[in-house]
């Protein structure tokens, strides 16, 4: 466990889960951008092959997903 200077042991388990849980915020932000950057190269690739429509059943996500994700990158 992470010394955290906390002596209460309950304190001290929240705040190392506090930082677990911004270290994977961070490490999912990440994931989006690239993700996003994908998206775009395969639309910028072959736009009439990847639409919204095909784009989401290729990653498992919603139609509006892949529209908000678009749109939010122009």
């Amino acid at each position: 466990m992470r010394s955290t200077g906390v002596s209460d042991p309950l304190a001290a388990r929240a705040a190392e889960l506090h930082a677990q849980a911004l270290e994977a915020d961070a490490l999912a932000a990440r994931y989006r951008a690239e993700r996003d950057e994908l998206i775009d190269r395969l639309r910028a690739a072959e736009p009439k092959r990847w639409s919204y429509t095909a784009l989401a059943q290729a990653l498992g996500c919603s139609r509006e997903l892949i529209a908000q994700i678009v749109r939010r990158r122009r």
